[in-house]
């Protein structure tokens, strides 16, 4: 094997920076667990606004999608490149598959005259989504009741769990059962999904028509928990939260508790960084020393966006709130799905379809590039191709699955298939050529997601072990960041350093890495990855270490630019690439956190 090993000095710490391998040995090496990827937020015509749109996806079908397999969207016949290992269909909750339910002979709805209305309506989704009065979903008008007749959300349920258990394959693709539970109050999108491990199973889903309200559903599942039933909650769309998802009050507008603290902290383990409606991790306005914080960013309304429906400013609040109360709320490992209204798990940037339903209609693909979207009412091309999830797990299961996410051994990426470890420990002065490196990681130090406990020799700082591999069908790799937040003196800070690159780049007098050129050929959007690595490990100390700060420290892995998805289609189509929109685009993936609490500071 060939290294090449950049070495750098910060202020008195030296820091190994860079180990640049050659080959792919080590990913092949892993010793027991191995990076999966699937999507864990995706919506089907089971869903009322995906049928609004003209969404005729069913559950099925999306999971064939998923394995690969080639099925008809709008007309076309769409295929994944690279299938994924696992998928949760989760459809909303509220109102699950009526849609479809009434169009079956012998429903129970048969003699009235819904059949005739819905089938009337579907041809204006005004009309449609007027039938399911989303205002009730702000609980400001009461619901069409109608329609949540207990046998009848029963049988649609049975048939949800039926289609993921049809597709279930141990070892090989892996369904959940789940759902997506969708209160607005006052419009702020305060969503979650909830992922069922099973094999006990809810009997009807809960949904913001029970209530608009965190807590309670916080409630149901602990009541679900008693019954056998093993689940979890994920917050999604929080930058269309209005600043609510991570606010420093309850949703009755109280202050924390700590009972509060430590019922979020159990049931909120993970958090979505990104999806087609825009990436939450921060914003320019939040992280104006991050030039990379302006990626892929969607707010609606005539307010400013809040910091406290952002995650990175959430992770900077559970210290807060922690050093209060004793407890964090909001120490959550990140992962990314795609929320697509299609049924299709489609992130491929190169390959997508879109993920809206009738605004996708790419037969019309100057409509796509030129119009908004009629479900989301903004241009079509301000939408995302994000994202996947990965899990680190020994096995392609759901028992494996679930237990890694419970650990927050999770990562996000923005829907490339770059694989990200991270480690943290105060004895990882390993030899990274060794091919039984992680297995030393694992006994010296904790992975993402976990939590680094203190030092007794407080004069030492941790060693980070980071490591990325590329997507085979994605831009080669620019670097790996890791983003310090810490609390000092009863404020929150953040940082970001440059720690792992391939080439000659030097740091500049900021400590900041000069960009890679771009090989992008905008006419053929084309590149030709002739820049960056296709792997990059090293270690990194951070060179502001305090052992009595509490500090939260995460990876974010950043491609070399490519084409964004409307820049395809452009080109593809022989149209003008939009320019409303990034014509390029740098993928990336977001690592869990890891938690360091000083000597004297448990916090839980």
């Amino acid at each position: 094997m060939k290294f090449n090993t950049n070495q750098h000095i910060i202020g008195k710490i030296y820091i190994p920076l860079l180990l640049l391998i050659h080959t792919q040995s080590f990913a092949q090496n892993i010793v027991h667990r191995q990076a999966y990827f699937g999507d864990l937020h995706l919506h089907t015509g089971n869903s009322f606004d995906a049928a609004s749109a003209m969404t005729r996806t069913t559950p099925d079908e999306a999971y064939r999608f998923a394995k690969g397999e080639v099925i008809q969207y709008f007309g076309r016949d769409i295929q994944r490149k690279a299938p994924l290992d696992f998928l949760a269909v989760t459809d909303h909750s509220e109102y699950l598959g009526i849609s479809r339910y009434i169009e079956n002979p012998g429903n129970l709805l048969e003699e009235t005259l819904w059949p005739s209305r819905l089938l009337k309506a579907l041809g204006s989704m005004r009309e449609y989504l007027g039938i399911f009065s989303p205002s009730a979903f702000r609980g400001i008008v009461p619901p069409v009741t109608d329609f949540l007749q207990d046998e009848i959300v029963s049988t649609i349920w049975q048939d949800q769990m039926k289609a993921a258990q049809a597709h279930y394959e141990p070892g090989e693709f892996t369904t959940f059962v789940a759902y997506e539970w969708s209160p607005m109050p006052d419009g702020a999108h305060m969503h979650r999904n909830v992922i069922i491990k099973g094999p006990v199973y809810p009997e009807l889903p809960y949904t913001a028509l029970d209530s608009q309200l965190p807590e309670d559903l916080w409630t149901w599942a602990e009541a679900q928990q008693q019954r056998g039933v093993e689940l979890l909650l994920i917050p999604h769309n929080s930058n269309l939260s209005d600043g609510l998802m991570f606010a420093l009050r309850d949703s009755q507008n109280n202050q924390l508790t700590k009972d509060y603290a430590e019922r979020r902290q159990a049931l909120e383990r993970l958090v979505e960084i990104t999806q087609i409606k825009g990436t939450s991790e921060t914003r320019p306005e939040f992280a104006p020393t991050d030039e990379f914080a302006d990626f892929e960013l969607i707010h609606f309304g005539d307010s400013p966006p809040q910091g406290s429906g952002y995650i990175r400013e959430a992770l900077k609040n559970g210290l807060l709130v922690s050093q209060q109360l004793g407890v964090n709320p909001f120490r959550f490992g990140l992962i990314g799905s795609t929320d697509f209204h299609s049924g299709l798990s489609a992130s491929e940037e190169f390959n997508f379809p879109g993920g809206l339903g009738d605004g996708d209609e790419q037969s019309n693909p100057r409509r796509v590039l030129e119009d908004k979207n009629p479900l989301m009412g903004l241009p079509t091309t301000v939408m995302s191709s994000s994202g996947l999830t990965g899990i680190w797990a020994e096995s392609n299961t759901r028992e494996s699955l679930f237990e890694a996410m419970q650990r927050r051994e999770v990562f996000a990426t923005s829907g490339t298939r770059v694989q990200v470890r991270m480690f943290a420990g105060w004895q990882l002065s390993l030899n990274l050529t060794s091919e039984n490196w992680v297995q030393s990681a694992y006994s010296l130090g904790v992975p993402m997601g976990g939590d680094l406990p203190p030092n007794e020799d407080e004069s030492l700082a941790p060693t980070f072990i980071l490591h990325a591999l590329k997507d085979p069908d994605s831009g080669n790799l620019d670097r790996i960041q890791v983003i310090k937040l810490w609390l000092e003196d009863g404020n929150t800070h953040e940082r970001i350093y440059d720690a792992v690159w391939n080439d000659t780049r030097e740091l500049d007098v900021n400590f900041n890495l000069p960009p890679l050129s771009s090989t992008v050929d905008l006419a053929k959007a084309t590149y030709t990855n002739t820049s960056g690595a296709t792997e990059l490990l090293g270690s990194w100390q951070d060179p502001n270490f305090k052992a009595d700060q509490q500090a939260v420290y995460y990876a974010r892995v950043l491609e070399v630019a490519t084409p964004r998805w409307s820049t395809y289609l452009a080109v593809s189509n022989n149209l003008p690439i939009s320019s409303d929109v990034p014509k390029l685009i740098q993928e990336r993936a977001w690592t869990s956190p890891i938690f360091f609490e000083p000597q004297n500071k448990t916090i839980r």
